[in-house]
């Protein structure tokens, strides 16, 4: 840790000489108090803890077309270090890249080194900001831009085992472009190539897709539509043929309490044979899965925790800000597998459960926001199976101080 400091420190020297102008800072600190009782047994008593990120960055302009960014971080859980007096290996860098625009004067922008990326709505590609780490990439980003088309080549390292043959390595290749449509509509296709030698997904995986996200009015909507093929790398003879699909409606009422209201579906295919050479089951690769699929984050690992049987979350909301800077959102999923799940008795069912969330939000000004969560999910026949069979609760609270 005190390499790292020092060299942040080397860094911030060499800005401030070079640069004509001081190096724009921005930090922030993001506690986090979590009353947790998600374990769908009425006998244990909830546990509570705290969670807490801090970021600390620096953007250098020190050359006209050359941007370089770097950003520390510090993640914990208060009371975790052994004592007061000793200290635990939290610190990472978070990002660190720099960006050339307008590369060779062609409308090219060139983005190197440790980054978050994310595209279009993160079902597949995430910066997961709700986790108390976040997702970095290593890699590289060539972007086009002309008018109202943009594309990024992207090569990202996931996993480098420093092995012969880049045994255990993997890596994403792909391409996002945006086109905008007059004001309000935005189509971005795209193609991500997920080369995986690690154990645990041993899989050349294509998703090619389509976003779609508009408005007219108060009226808003965005539709999502992936099909992921390939095979697996191991001499296993498996074929990968799976789909997800998205449709989200919404409109925003012209009052003063700016009521909203949302609904929609979300389709991930599932493997109803897991014996055959048929891989049906969707992978949602680096998403960030906390927005969609319940803020309980039982839909996280996708799609380990769905048993590879897919997902069908049909979703509610309603919101507004009934007072200056303070607004309630409410929420509603209901959890169905996309394939059947066989029961002990032998019967079959689709239902993992439904859940409830209620957020509450306040902006303080312009630098620190609060923030409050209730969740309440009432499992189904295969979470009481698989899980536990009482319902469970959890409680967050949450302050966010950024410069």
């Amino acid at each position: 840790m005190k390499k790292l400091f020092a060299v942040i420190a080397l860094l911030f020297i060499g800005g401030l000489t070079v640069a004509q102008n001081l190096p724009a800072i921005s930090a922030e600190i993001r506690p986090r108090f979590n009353i947790d009782n998600r374990d769908f047994n009425s006998n244990t008593k909830s546990h509570s803890y705290t969670e807490m990120r801090s970021r600390l960055g620096a953007d250098f302009n020190a050359f006209e077309n050359l941007n370089m960014f770097v950003q520390v971080q510090d993640s914990r859980i208060w009371g975790t270090e052994p004592s007061t007096l000793t200290n635990t290996s939290n610190v990472d860098l978070h990002q660190a890249y720099f960006q050339l625009s307008d590369f060779f004067k062609l409308p090219l922008d060139l983005k190197v080194g440790r980054m978050e990326v994310k595209y279009g709505p993160e079902r597949l590609i995430g910066a997961v900001g709700w986790s108390n780490v976040g997702r970095s990439f290593d890699g590289a980003i060539l972007k086009y831009k002309r008018n109202n088309f943009t594309i990024d080549f992207f090569a990202l390292k996931e996993a480098e085992s420093m092995q012969l043959n880049d045994t255990l390595d993997a890596s994403v290749y792909g391409t996002y472009s945006n086109v905008k449509v007059g004001e309000s509509y935005s189509i971005q296709p795209f193609i991500i190539y997920y080369n995986s030698e690690k154990a645990s997904y041993p899989f050349e995986n294509i998703t090619a897709g389509l976003y779609v996200t508009g408005k007219s009015g108060g009226f808003f909507h965005e539709t999502e539509f992936a099909y992921q093929t390939g095979k697996r790398k191991d001499n296993v003879d498996l074929k990968l043929n799976a789909l997800m699909a998205a449709l989200n409606l919404g409109y925003n009422f012209d009052a003063k309490v700016k009521p909203y209201v949302k609904a929609g579906v979300d389709y991930l295919s599932g493997d109803n044979d897991p014996t055959d050479n048929k891989v049906k089951v969707f992978n949602t690769l680096f998403a960030t899965n906390h927005k969609y699929y319940g803020y309980m984050d039982y839909f996280i690992n996708i799609p380990a925790d769905t048993y590879g049987l897919g997902l069908m979350d049909i979703h509610a909301s309603v919101g507004l800000t009934p007072f200056e800077n303070f607004g309630i959102d409410v929420k509603g999923h209901l959890f169905n597998s996309a394939e059947d799940f066989v029961l002990i008795n032998g019967s079959t069912t689709k239902s993992f459960g439904t859940e409830i969330d209620i957020t509450l939000k306040y902006k303080y000004n312009k630098a620190v926001g609060f923030e409050a969560g209730l969740g309440f999910f009432s499992p189904g026949d295969i979470f009481k199976e698989t899980r536990g069979p009482d319902s469970s609760t959890w409680f967050y609270l949450m302050s966010v101080v950024a410069l």
